[in-house]
This record gives structure tokens, C-alpha cells and sequence, in this order.
């Protein structure tokens, strides 16, 4: 989804930047590279994984066995899920 996105995005841009000659362009162009490279150092940063929702709630609950334990790891990943979650 993110990889879609990042395409969208530097079609804009090419888009944009064969209309160059108009000021709105331009700027729209601008916007559209700051994007990229905002979504380019995100994605560096960070991993992603597509879950499906029951997917999700099905882990979360074997997390809460397996963080019980103390692992702080799991602890981490599990509250990162029930973030995700909750957000969605």
C-alpha cells in the first residue's frame, strides 16, 4: 500500500513537473517532492506489516499470554498492536 502511494506520488510529480510553466504547478510539484521524501525517510525508519483485523486480534491475544512473561519485547509488540488497533 505505502509502495502504491510512493508511486502515485512521483507520478505526480513527473506530472507536475511537464507543467512546470504555470506558478500552481510549481508549487503542487514542490509539495508533492517534500511527500516523497518525508515518505521515504518514514519508511526507512520504520517496518510495516499488513494484518487483517481478526488476524491482529487473534495475535494480540497470544501476545498477552506470551508478555506475561516479562519480555519486554513482547510487551513492546503487543501494546504496538493494540495501538493499531485502536487507531484503525
Amino acid at each position: 500500500m505505502l509502495r502504491d502511494y510512493r508511486d502515485w506520488l512521483a507520478s505526480e510529480l513527473k506530472l507536475l513537473g511537464n507543467a512546470s510553466h504555470h506558478a500552481y504547478a510549481f508549487g503542487q510539484a514542490n509539495m508533492a517532492q517534500r511527500a516523497l521524501e518525508r515518505l521515504d525517510a518514514e519508511r526507512a525508519a520504520t517496518l510495516y506489516v499488513g494484518l487483517e483485523r481478526d488476524a491482529a486480534r487473534r495475535m494480540l491475544a497470544a501476545l498477552d499470554v506470551a508478555a506475561a512473561g516479562g519480555d519486554p519485547d513482547l510487551a513492546a509488540l503487543r501494546t504496538a498492536v493494540a495501538a493499531a488497533l485502536d487507531e484503525g
